[in-house]
């Protein structure tokens, strides 16, 4: 049986959705504010943060955290959840590039997979 190119497209766009879906698991079972504690507890320590600074971060960190619970909760597919994700994280990246030294948003941008790991370790899960 031969299968068509379409067949397999959907078939990885079903297993990518229930891969994000699994990846998303620990943050649809916590609160904004503890994401954006997360969040800010990671990058205060790996970015040298000065309390001016951690301040500063936290209010952004919550303020997307808050952006984004609607998402997570909404019944949208994984793969719509993750593109309106994306581009909600897009204008953190925005914001926190006035906060932050250009070096600073290096590590941060450069860390992004370490952060992700951090939060779902400090979240427990």
């Amino acid at each position: 049986m031969r299968l068509s190119p379409l067949t397999i497209a959907l078939f990885f766009l079903l297993f990518i959705a229930k891969a994000n879906a699994e990846d998303m698991s620990y943050l649809l079972n916590s609160t904004p504010t503890a994401r954006a504690a997360a969040q800010t507890r990671f990058m205060k320590t790996k970015l040298n943060l000065s309390q001016d600074d951690v301040a500063k971060v936290q209010a952004i960190n919550q303020q997307y955290a808050e952006k984004i619970e609607p998402i997570l909760k909404g019944s949208s597919m994984v793969f719509f959840k993750m593109h309106d994700i994306k581009a909600i994280l897009e204008q953190k990246d925005d914001d926190l590039r006035n906060v932050l030294t250009p070096g600073q948003f290096d590590v941060y941008a450069n860390a992004k997979d370490e952060l992700k790991q951090a939060v779902r370790q400090d979240l427990g899960h």
